[in-house]
């Protein structure tokens, strides 16, 4: 057994990585394709500012960016991570893979599991958090309306804490 604070029995923190990604042009077609996402728009206009954290099998993401219609297709629909997606400002339009659409509005909060193709169109400049993650289970994508779920405040909260607080050991947020 080991003493206390000995070095076999030291609990290992978690080490998040933050970027802070100010992007334009061709550069956010690419950031969203890494994330397995098509995006579409005027290419000579794009703006995105995006802050990411992660850690483990968590990503959390603040995007803000210029009209664009972002699509993650049935081909890329084998994903193992879930999405909590909680709309800050703006309007957009939610299709999940149906011909239904939804028009997303601040704090409107959305679960897209994995497996899910959907399609996000926005006319105006949007934000929204993004937190995705290893899902366990496979359960249906749905959507929460401002007001039908007290936790959008909580979610955003927490999340502005995640990047407005030094981080011991991962990089740090900071203003």
């Amino acid at each position: 057994m080991s003493e206390p604070g000995a070095s076999g029995s030291r609990r290992r923190e978690p080490v998040w990585t933050i970027a802070r990604v100010p992007l334009t042009g061709s550069a956010v077609v690419e950031w969203f394709t890494a994330r397995g996402i098509d995006a579409r728009g005027d290419l000579a206009r794009s703006h995105a500012f995006i802050d990411e954290a992660d850690v483990a099998e968590v990503s959390v993401r603040r995007i803000w960016h210029t009209p664009l219609s972002l699509t993650r297709p049935a081909a890329n629909t084998m994903s193992t991570r879930d999405t909590l997606l909680v709309q800050v400002a703006g309007e957009a339009r939610l299709s999940l893979g149906d011909d239904t659409e939804v028009t997303l509005g601040p704090n409107d909060v959305v679960f897209l599991p994995g497996g899910q193709a959907f399609s996000l169109v926005s006319d105006e400049p949007i934000a929204r958090v993004e937190i995705d993650y290893r899902a366990h289970d496979r359960s249906p994508a749905w959507v929460h309306g401002n007001g039908e779920l007290v936790s959008a405040t909580m979610i955003l909260s927490a999340v502005n804490a995640l990047f407005h607080t030094p981080v011991s050991g991962g990089g740090g947020g900071g203003g």
